[in-house]
């Protein structure tokens, strides 16, 4: 029978925690029919590939790709995909009972709700309970907050044309995936509830992007979206208003127009001071 969920699991030199992944989803599978794509993105780890290789051995599907990045490997592997909802699942992170069925159910019952995400209980080397929150646009656009852990429908991903593989650096592509689906009309729901464990490593690969790197991504994202990032919207990212006295007469400029009459301000406070 035809799945109804697929879960995409990219795997980059994480063989040592993939069982633990599949474990869980194998726990927390409940009424709905799913299937397990395992893309190995070019993994040079001996141990991780061998597991891989045990683990297709098992039955569960593996896809094998030059080394392109989480992007790409995404991509790949939905396009494979034939269950109507995607559940993209990081190779260290594992699914909590009953996440699966719950957004599922929500998906089923809602046509008006296109993504479904929720609460993470970290674990490694950080514990605690990551509360995500409701969704709000206008916190989304500084920084993401929402986890790639989500449970949405395959049309939102073909609608979006996937991930981005352009991205200047990897690990924040879901960042870049919620806004592009924010600014289409695609509608998020908030599952208040325990949905998946977040493995925390210090070597892991939002970890190690830089104050700098931010920045780029930053600038990338928001001049690929300027014409959805407004005054308002930056204002808030700001935390003041940046131009008072005109705020209502150009509330409605692209990000590139703001951009320039800062930095016209910039230069005509550096002419005042060096008069």
């Amino acid at each position: 029978m035809k799945p109804i969920l697929s879960i995409i699991i990219p795997c980059y030199n994480h063989g040592q925690y993939i069982q633990e992944t599949l474990d869980s989803i194998e726990s927390a599978n409940g009424k709905y029919i799913l299937e397990i794509i395992i893309v190995n993105d070019g993994s040079t780890d001996i141990s991780t590939i061998s597991n891989l290789k045990e683990i297709q051995s098992k039955g569960y599907t593996v896809v094998n790709q030059q080394n392109s990045g989480l992007a790409s490997a995404r991509n790949n592997g939905i396009q494979l995909a034939k269950g109507k909802y995607i559940l993209p699942l990081d190779s260290d992170n594992k699914v909590l009972k009953p996440y699966l069925n719950e957004a599922i159910d929500i998906l089923e019952q809602n046509e008006l709700v296109d993504i479904v995400y929720g609460n993470a209980i970290y674990f490694g080397e950080k514990t605690g309970q990551w509360i995500v929150g409701e969704y709000n646009l206008l916190k989304l656009i500084p920084d993401n907050f929402i986890d790639a852990c989500a449970v949405y429908r395959k049309s939102v991903w073909e609608k979006l044309g996937g991930y981005d593989e352009n991205m200047p650096i990897m690990g924040v592509e879901d960042w870049d995936f919620w806004l592009n689906a924010s600014f289409i009309g695609f509608r998020f729901y908030y599952l208040n509830d325990n949905c998946f464990n977040y493995r925390v490593l210090n070597n892991s690969m939002i970890h190690s992007i830089s104050d700098n790197d931010r920045e780029i991504v930053k600038q990338y994202i928001y001049l690929k979206y300027n014409q959805h990032i407004n005054l308002s919207s930056l204002e808030y990212y700001f935390g003041k208003k940046i131009c008072n006295n005109y705020h209502f007469l150009i509330q409605n400029l692209t990000f590139n127009d703001i951009v320039k009459i800062l930095f016209l301000k910039f230069n005509l406070r550096l002419k005042k001071l060096f008069k």
